[in-house]
């Protein structure tokens, strides 16, 4: 009620001496029917309700233009403000605040940007993603297991599989399902563009 316009007072003085009543029916009001009882008292101060015509008559002259607009216009406004997702300029326009490229890091959580398989959404914990702490003593720790280890079968089959840094890591599994599900598509596609161009030049030179 204190956000409503100038010209709107007399509407916010009448509702909030009602809601303020902890008494009666006012005390059972919902949030849903405020809002809905918050409009249809806008509409009639503005005129818009038929139901009691002398009154709205009375109440839409003394409104001025600007007024009437703006009490027209406040509901919208309203759930704009508050309902609407809100856009920051500066993770759209700054490098440090691409959080959307995959395996970048944050800048004040240090958290991974890893991606997520869509088969297992609801299985995703935002807050369980990597950190660089952890990526370093998860190297740390494989390190240390691989020198203490004996150079058994087994342990040269797990080290033959690692040629890449992240793969000792809790990166792995993100990083092969990132690769799986986007990277090998994307190259497949782009081979077969690739492929379709240069026959479309060997037709048309008749280079077979």
């Amino acid at each position: 009620l204190g956000s409503l316009p100038e010209g709107a007072r007399p509407v916010a003085d009448r509702l909030k001496k009602k809601w303020g009543n902890d008494r009666g029916d006012a005390y059972d009001t919902s949030p849903e029917e405020k809002w809905e009882e918050l409009k249809r008292n806008l509409d009639i101060l503005v005129g818009k309700n038929a139901g009691n015509k002398s009154g709205n008559n009375k109440a839409a002259k003394k409104l001025s233009t600007k007024d009437r607009i703006q009490i027209e216009q406040f509901p919208t406004k309203t759930v704009f403000k508050y309902c609407y997702p809100r856009l920051d300029i500066n993770v759209s326009k700054m490098q440090n605040h691409l959080l959307k490229s995959p395996f970048c890091v944050h800048p004040k959580t240090g958290r991974v940007c890893v991606p997520m398989d869509p088969a297992k959404a609801d299985d995703f914990d935002p807050f369980d993603v990597p950190t660089l702490p952890r990526l370093m003593r998860e190297l740390d720790e494989y390190n240390k297991k691989q020198q203490s280890q004996e150079e058994s079968a087994d342990n040269k089959e797990e080290k033959a599989g690692v040629t890449h840094e992240w793969q000792k890591t809790s990166l792995r599994e993100p990083f092969e399902a990132f690769r799986r599900q986007f990277l090998t598509p994307m190259w497949q596609d782009l081979r077969r563009e690739r492929r379709e161009r240069a026959e479309e030049a060997a037709a048309a030179t008749g280079d077979f």
